[in-house]
């Protein structure tokens, strides 16, 4: 299926532009992902403008939403669905920019070093959503099919063990509320990047009316 939709993109001079221009925001989002964690978790120093970086990848989600009506208005007999799976994933890139913005804030409520069991979890877990990055961009822009359905195996059991942090820092009468809050709000907001990197695989993986859920049969 995917196939299709990336040859009817090519196909077209308005879409085809309006697909680097997908291809870009996932670039954009994976690079103000990696920074915010690092300077989270790694003490880096802040020195890019986050913000700015995600009203870069506003605007790009704005062209993108603009061109396919172009091509909606030039071509209205033409199959929609290739359309709207464009429009779908730019929702999901967009978010990964607001939870990437999200994530540098923790760390302008927490700047001190961050150490303990629950960050060497976090970290572990961080490594495979990184991964899942990578996997989810080759996925989008060499219509790999195997790779998409790695990622979207792979944000179940990242889910399952965000949620297992959580509800351990609920239950820990020996973690402050100030850390534990923050412990939280990260092993979240995770959490939820993956879903979005799990949806933005999905549409290389499954038709359109099941964008964001598991393979038929699975």
């Amino acid at each position: 299926m995917f196939e299709s939709f990336l040859s009817f993109w090519k196909q077209s001079d308005i879409l085809s532009v309006a697909y680097k221009e997908v291809g870009r925001m996932l670039l954009i989002a994976k690079n103000m992902y990696y920074y915010s964690m690092n300077v989270l978790l790694e003490g880096q120093q802040e020195k890019r403008d986050l913000y700015k970086e995600d009203q870069e990848l506003n605007k790009l989600q704005i062209d993108v939403r603009r061109k396919v009506l172009e091509h909606l208005a030039i071509s209205p007999n033409q199959d929609i669905t290739p359309s709207l799976v464009l429009i779908s994933i730019i929702i999901d890139i967009e978010r990964i920019g607001d939870y990437s913005k999200n994530l540098l804030e923790l760390s302008h409520k927490y700047p001190e070093k961050m150490e303990g069991t629950y960050v060497k979890e976090i970290i572990k877990l961080k490594k495979v959503v990184d991964d899942n990055f990578e996997k989810t961009i080759e996925a989008f822009t060499k219509c790999n099919k195997e790779l998409g359905k790695k990622v979207m195996e792979s944000h179940a059991e990242i889910a399952k063990k965000c949620e297992a942090i959580v509800e351990r820092l609920v239950d820990d009468p020996h973690i402050g509320s100030r850390l534990g809050i923050i412990y939280a709000l990260l092993a979240r907001y995770l959490k939820r990047v993956s879903a979005h990197l799990k949806n933005v695989s999905s549409s290389v993986v499954n038709p359109f009316h099941r964008l964001g859920y598991r393979p038929e049969g699975n």
